[in-house]
């Protein structure tokens, strides 16, 4: 297989596909965003527990929200750097997304910033994706 570094070769690849159905899960995704976004912002201001565990929802709660947005175009990713791709090609491209949103998720996944940035990067970009998609 060649390297998946493009929109349209992920669309040659298996891990992005055309699904008509993918926008009815958008719901889902937002609830589930809705509730790690939560969980993560519970756990910081209490001060309790594994800070490292903010990060952690708030990464879920990006992955979610990165989602619903490339679910909406109708697609569906069956691999993250896909998912990435698409949601560059769609949004940041368009100049409907900010870049920024797209590296702290990356930034999350590998533990490279600190929970209120994590925090802070989930919550901006949950209330970005709540806008594109029209909720």
């Amino acid at each position: 297989m060649a390297i998946v570094n493009s929109f349209p070769r992920c669309l040659q690849s298996p891990y992005l596909v055309q699904d008509p159905e993918a926008p009815a899960k958008i719901g889902e995704l937002l609830a589930l965003a809705a509730d790690r976004l939560d969980a993560a912002g519970h756990l910081f201001e209490s001060g309790h527990g594994d800070q490292a565990d903010v990060t952690f929802f708030s990464y879920e709660a990006m992955f979610a929200c990165i989602r619903a947005l490339v679910y909406q175009r109708g697609y569906r990713e069956r691999g993250l750097r896909c998912l990435l791709l698409a949601c560059e090609h769609l949004y940041v491209q368009a100049g409907l997304l900010d870049p920024a949103l797209l590296i702290a998720l990356e930034r999350a996944q590998g533990h490279k910033s600190s929970p209120a940035e994590c925090l802070n990067a989930a919550t901006a970009l949950s209330e970005r994706t709540l806008q594109l998609v029209g909720r």
